[in-house]
């Protein structure tokens, strides 16, 4: 399965304005030019980019893909998706991402079946061994209530080659940070709200299919929720971190950042805490 080099996406979000000028969509990307741009020719839109390199850099746009992108449609594409990729892209420079709007035939996909969708999901997973799950906003992700992601997820938990990922536009740190001092339970609500059985599906059929093959699987969905729920706690977090390098003065912020970090167990972190340094003693039951 071939995938698309991030310097690919920059150069589509070049040549196409409208991308940002208009704050696009996934949906409205393919409204406004994927689908008329490749009327009545029967081709991907990866196909166009084919045998095409980078002219600052030499580097493929197109190659054998290594990130199969989970998403929700809804999402902004630059301020969203591209964000996400273009972070994975920091640690992993040569990734080449499989991403549906790139690589299915956006004029012909409509009248698929589920069988299709289901295969072509379900391999590409298989095959690629690693899954972003692009996940916004940060305190009620969208693809987790969203059937066919719900199934990519699902391929990639049931395949033990499969690496399962995901990450969130750090523009939402700011949000994640006001969200926390605000009331450091709301992001335990937050996790408590992730239930994968009430997703929605735009077919009913689809939906009802896809809920069968996960009910059917090892632990169903109690295992989908847990797993998210666990990459969330990770990525939350790893952003808390972040955050209270920046601020190692702010008494308020720090005092819920433990707290949160406590209620997830991440017991070590909470201990490491400045608030140690500015002697502001907690007693811990599990000590």
């Amino acid at each position: 399965m071939l995938g698309m080099h991030i310097n690919a996406m920059r150069a589509f979000i070049n040549d196409h304005p409208i991308v940002i000028d208009e704050q696009l969509t996934t949906s409205g990307i393919n409204r406004k030019n994927f689908k008329p741009e490749t009327e009545g020719t029967s081709k991907l839109y990866i196909d166009t980019l084919a045998n095409t390199n980078d002219p600052q850099t030499g580097i493929p746009y197109v190659s054998a893909a290594t990130v199969f992108v989970s998403h929700a449609w809804t999402y902004r594409f630059y301020d969203v998706v591209v964000k996400c990729m273009e972070q994975y892209t920091v640690t992993n420079p040569n990734a080449y991402f499989w991403f549906d709007l790139f690589t299915n035939d956006q004029n012909s996909v409509a009248n698929k079946d589920f069988e299709w969708f289901s295969s072509t999901f379900g391999n590409g997973v298989r095959e690629i061994g690693q899954v972003l799950l692009v996940l916004s906003p940060w305190n009620d992700p969208i693809p987790i209530t969203r059937s066919w992601c719900l199934f990519e997820i699902h391929n990639a938990l049931e395949e033990s080659m499969v690496n399962l990922s995901i990450d969130i536009p750090d523009t939402e740190v700011v949000e994640l940070r006001e969200g926390v001092i605000k009331s450091s339970d709301s992001i335990i609500q937050i996790l408590t709200d992730i239930q994968a059985e009430k997703a929605t599906a735009t077919s009913a059929a689809d939906k009802e299919m896809i809920f069968q093959v996960i009910r059917e699987s090892s632990d169903g969905f109690p295992r989908v929720n847990q797993e998210v729920k666990k990459e969330l706690r990770s990525w939350y977090i790893d952003k808390l971190k972040g955050l209270i390098k920046v601020e190692p003065e702010n008494p308020n912020f720090l005092m819920q950042c433990t707290g949160v970090m406590q209620n997830f167990g991440y017991y070590d972190e909470a201990l490491d805490s400045p608030l140690q340094c500015n002697q502001i003693v907690y007693w811990y039951p599990w000590r």
